[in-house]
């Protein structure tokens, strides 16, 4: 049970662009994929999504790059799950129109807690916002030595 790294790189290269936002100078792929270590062919196909789900936008031409198409404060981890990897599911029999194996529903003994991890990490990831992050991010750097 974990995220994908598609998840991971994304949030490393809109936490980037939240450092920078309201800056309307947009962020140059190669430089958020080496300054992130991300592969810069997977970071722009991973972009692409982000911009159909309406979180980044860009700019082309020799000065384009990519920018947040909002403000920092009004994107989630959640969304960038949900963009990437869709509604988190822990189990199987949890996900949307899954091809669960199990067919004992509510009569499930362990349901009840499977729902209450997916609706914990929900509730996380919907209430950390990029700003948040960003924010951790760069209190860290200031106090190391």
């Amino acid at each position: 049970m974990k995220f994908g790294v598609g998840v991971d790189y994304c949030l490393k290269a809109l936490i980037m662009l939240a450092e920078r936002y309201p800056n309307v100078q947009p962020q140059r792929v190669e430089e958020i994929a080496a300054a992130q270590g991300i592969p810069e062919n997977y970071l722009r196909r991973l972009l692409i999504e982000l911009k159909r789900g309406g979180l980044v936008a860009s700019q082309k031409g020799p000065s384009g790059g990519y920018l947040l198409a909002r403000n920092p404060a009004k994107i989630t981890m959640a969304d960038v799950v949900e963009i990437i990897e869709g509604d988190f599911a822990p189990v199987e029999c949890l996900e949307e129109g899954g091809n669960s194996p199990c067919h004992r529903g509510d009569s499930c003994a362990m349901r009840n807690v499977w729902c209450e991890v997916r609706d914990s990490v929900n509730s996380i990831l919907r209430r950390t916002t990029l700003q948040a992050l960003a924010e951790r991010r760069k209190s860290a750097i200031h106090f190391q030595i």
